[in-house]
């Protein structure tokens, strides 16, 4: 992994939109209790997916609240 793949990697880690308290940095590590992602180690593809789902989740987390307040 080059520098800059790392700077970028980091900056997502620590900017992604999570609970700060939910990052574990450390010995270089740079992992998300919350949304078990381990920015490190983890490829490109994964963490994508990973946010897909997790932004598609919240989407529909809410429908469901706008369809229940509806009712």
């Amino acid at each position: 992994m080059n520098k800059d793949e790392l700077t970028l990697r980091k900056l997502l880690w620590l900017r992604h939109g999570c609970d700060l308290s939910a990052l574990y940095g450390d010995d270089g590590e740079l992992q998300c209790h919350i949304c078990k992602i381990d920015f490190l180690r983890d490829a490109v593809d994964y963490i994508n997916k990973r946010f897909y789902e997790i932004g598609l989740n919240i989407y529909l987390e809410s429908i469901e609240r706008d369809w229940i307040l509806k009712k």
